[in-house]
């Protein structure tokens, strides 16, 4: 398996658009290493590097769907003779 990935790469097993993994790299919230100029200038990043970044975004959204759920109701109290 291969331990760097490019952009298209990335964006293909995250489920995103190439720039968005762009911003990403540009905003510094996934490492990478810039191998040429220009404004879609090719990228290295690494595998380990974009798991991490998978990792993370699955338990926020967990997170974030936890909070979302209602509160479970209070179940019925069944009275029974003693």
């Amino acid at each position: 398996m291969k331990e760097i990935v490019t952009v298209k790469e990335a964006a293909a097993f995250l489920h995103k658009h190439p720039d968005t993994i762009r911003r990403w790299i540009e905003e510094k919230t996934l490492r990478a290493r810039k191998l040429s100029a220009g404004k879609n200038g090719i990228y290295a990043i690494a595998r380990s590097d974009l798991l991490e970044l998978a990792v993370s975004d699955a338990l926020k959204r967990n997170v974030r769907q936890k909070k979302k759920q209602s509160p479970p109701s209070p179940s019925p109290q069944v009275h029974l003779p003693i």
